[in-house]
């Protein structure tokens, strides 16, 4: 009789532990306990989220993070949407929207119509929490084909600024986008006219080319826009001046336009082209470099003749005593040197002086003469207002360039101070740096005495020189760290140093659907890493819980700042998960147990 009412309850426990197993009373009262509590996360309010908000224009982005939220009856209800490259962004299980193409607004309109529509007075709400950051490839015309960061809200002109070349066109831009489809772009109508259709938002994938210019010309003078100009394919002397330089100005003197062509000239200077109204009229043709110089009527002056009796004369550059002097008559270039400028500078190259004779030059900005060691040893004549330039030996030192993860620091500054501008500096922005050597420099001398130039994220182990098309492996390490290491490569004319980035990652582990490292991106909060490995698995986390310790094994509050090799763990939490994971064990020894008596109860009788 006793076995039969073990039996009895056994069985009947056996009956009801699955539903146990399922529902947890205590589990989902303190669930409910824990949701009443909760508040709303604070939306960091940072210039781009407040911009894509505000914009009409913010395309939906792979890599948006929205936080949807509404009422189900009494019931709130609240979670993260990431948006992924299929832009189908799911709505609860009520329904799929399709964000390919759609601005925020449109989707925020189809989100909450779909929500209002299945759960009227829910009080919806689609909110952007985080836009998405994204990598576009730029070549062409630049210092360094790379990848730039780029948002659903910068535009192609945010990239014309510090990579472009001097040969750069900023009027035949090519962008390849992610399938496949080529748009040219011409960013001075943009930027003269207003045109943004010429100025384009960036989307992922973007390929964008920097072409080669084909024609610069200059024009100064009496016009309204003074400057130099790209000009385009049939455009000429009349477009140039009526609409890049926006005509001429009242006291224009038409007579006397000059052009300046260096294209295939036999002069240093470029042959001189004087320029008539019916060369205007008949929109004379312009070549790559021309210079157009156009007078004003005030400019008008007949000849002087300057007499011996008195010459103003200015020397700079190296001498002793630069300055403008009166010189007495038969005074010349000897006496102003020796006498007036008190002779050389020790670094004076005496080959290279320049005279700019401004008197008679049919030239405004005068005519330039070289003079010799000969003309100082036989006093070359000078003349009124002329100008003698000394030059210094320096200025013909060698260069080499050096691209890449470096810092521009150029002056001298204490340790409190290099900490501080290496602070400053942007971590993702590309440089390139022109230096002046000596003949004979190792690369290891070269960055002894500039250290200033390397940052945490300069890859110094894996730098490389590029010199006539040939990489040379260059480990900077050896000459910061090792006081022996003398090193054997040169510094040669031309040499281009490339320092890359380094690579830094932020670990995603724990209860998320896609645990692994993931590039880092400064100031992205813990959300937007939990975004890019999928997401919080409801049944294994709750409350959003998440351990983050950074590279030192430091723990760190949500609130502080995400640094590079941090590790971000997604707590699982939730009661019911360990209890699912054991319930199947216990139930199949309880039947177990529960056959196992019953057998000895009918044999017994």
């Amino acid at each position: 009789m006793q076995y039969k009412y073990i039996l009895c309850i056994v069985f009947i426990l056996g009956l009801l532990f699955p539903v146990f197993a399922q529902e947890d009373p205590a589990a989902i009262q303190q669930a409910s306990n824990d949701g009443a509590d909760l508040e709303a996360s604070s939306v960091d309010a940072s210039r781009n989220i407040m911009l894509a908000r505000s914009s009409d224009n913010y395309l939906v982005t792979p890599g948006d993070v929205y936080t949807l939220a509404y009422s189900a009856g009494a019931i709130p209800v609240s979670y993260t949407i990431t948006v992924d490259s299929s832009y189908r962004i799911r709505v609860s299980n009520l329904g799929i929207v399709n964000g390919a193409g759609k601005t925020f607004m449109q989707v925020k309109r189809e989100v909450e119509n779909i929500v209002i529509n299945n759960i009227p007075l829910s009080g919806v709400q689609l909110v952007l929490t985080q836009p998405a950051i994204f990598n576009v490839f730029v070549k062409g015309e630049v210092y360094a084909a790379r990848e730039v960061s780029a948002w659903g809200l910068s535009r192609l002109s945010s990239l014309t600024s510090g990579n472009l070349t001097p040969r750069a066109s900023i009027r035949d831009i090519a962008i390849k986008s992610s399938n496949g489809q080529v748009r040219v772009y011409d960013l001075f109508k943009a930027r003269r006219f207003g045109d943004l259709s010429q100025n384009p938002y960036l989307r992922p994938g973007d390929e964008i080319t920097f072409n080669r210019i084909d024609r610069v010309v200059t024009i100064n003078g009496a016009v309204e826009r003074s400057g130099r100009y790209q000009i385009l394919e049939g455009e000429n002397l009349k477009n140039l001046i009526e609409v890049y330089a926006n005509g001429f100005t009242p006291l224009v003197d038409k007579t006397r336009i000059t052009l300046t062509r260096y294209i295939d000239s036999a002069e240093i200077s470029g042959d001189i082209i004087y320029l008539s109204e019916k060369d205007l009229a008949e929109d004379y043709d312009l070549q790559h470099l021309d210079v157009i110089s156009v007078p004003a009527i005030t400019d008008s002056r007949p000849a002087v003749h300057v007499t011996h009796i008195e010459r103003r004369i200015t020397i700079n550059g190296l001498v002793r005593r630069p300055g403008t002097y009166n010189l007495l008559p038969n005074e010349n270039l000897k006496e102003l040197i020796e006498a007036y400028g008190n002779g050389f500078s020790p670094l004076a190259d005496t080959t290279r002086i320049e005279l700019v004779r401004l008197v008679n030059s049919a030239n405004i900005a005068g005519d330039k003469i070289f003079l010799t060691e000969d003309d100082f040893t036989n006093n070359f004549a000078l003349e009124h207002f002329d100008v003698i330039t000394v030059p210094s030996i320096t200025q013909l030192r060698p260069v080499m360039f050096v691209e890449g993860a470096v810092a521009d620091v150029r002056r001298a500054l204490d340790d409190s101070e290099q900490l501080a501008a290496h602070q400053a500096e942007d971590l993702t922005l590309s440089r390139r740096l022109v230096v002046q050597f000596n003949r004979g420099e190792t690369y290891a001398a070269l960055v002894r005495r500039n250290v200033n130039w390397f940052t945490a994220v300069s890859d110094t182990q894996n730098a490389y020189v590029i010199r006539n098309n040939e990489r040379i492996p260059i480990n900077i390490n050896l000459a910061l760290y090792d006081a022996t290491y003398r090193g054997t490569v040169l510094v040669e004319n031309e040499d281009v140093l490339v320092v890359p980035f380094r690579q830094h990652f932020v670990s995603v582990a724990g209860a998320v659907y896609r645990p692994g490292r993931y590039p880092y991106i400064p100031d992205r909060d813990w959300e937007y890493y939990i975004g890019l490995a999928g997401g919080f698995i409801p049944e294994r986390n709750s409350r959003q819980a998440v351990t983050i310790t950074d590279i030192n094994g430091k723990r760190l509050k949500k609130t502080d700042a995400i640094d590079p090799e941090s590790i971000i763990t997604a707590k699982s939490n939730r009661g019911l998960y360990y209890f699912n994971q054991v319930a199947p064990i216990i139930t199949t020894a309880l039947s177990v147990v529960s056959t196992i008596l019953t057998v000895i109860i009918i044999t017994s009788q």
